[in-house]
């Protein structure tokens, strides 16, 4: 059966899953930045670490606290525009603002530059 608390559930969990991924992945990058000054097997070694010592429980923490804040962003959209028209306002702003964190992660490009092209 359609609940509001599972649709809410389920809009929060794409956006944990977006936003962990997007922080993740950034943390990654950083941290292997430096692989180029290591041996290939020390730097694959290093790198394996990383994903299990610090990425691991940076997602779980991230995930908590993303969800925490989800919760709250579409409690006010909920308070300012309705019970189910307002968490979907809150829903298709957060989807926006991670489409352009991604654009600019994957493709180096913003909004502006989809425009002109």
């Amino acid at each position: 059966m359609f609940t509001y608390r599972k649709f809410v559930n389920f809009l929060i969990f794409i956006v944990s899953i977006l936003v962990v991924n997007l922080i993740t992945d950034r943390i990654t990058v950083y941290l292997l930045g430096y692989k180029h000054s290591l041996h290939p097997a020390k730097a694959t070694l290093t790198g394996m670490a990383i994903m299990v010592f610090i990425l691991y429980p940076a997602y779980n923490w991230i995930d908590d606290f993303c969800e925490s804040l989800t919760k709250k962003y579409f409690n006010a959209g909920k308070n300012a525009a309705g019970k189910i028209t307002g968490v979907i306002l809150a829903f298709i702003v957060l989807i926006f603002i991670l489409f352009l964190f991604y654009l600019d992660l994957w493709y180096n490009k913003s909004i502006l530059d989809l425009m002109v092209n």
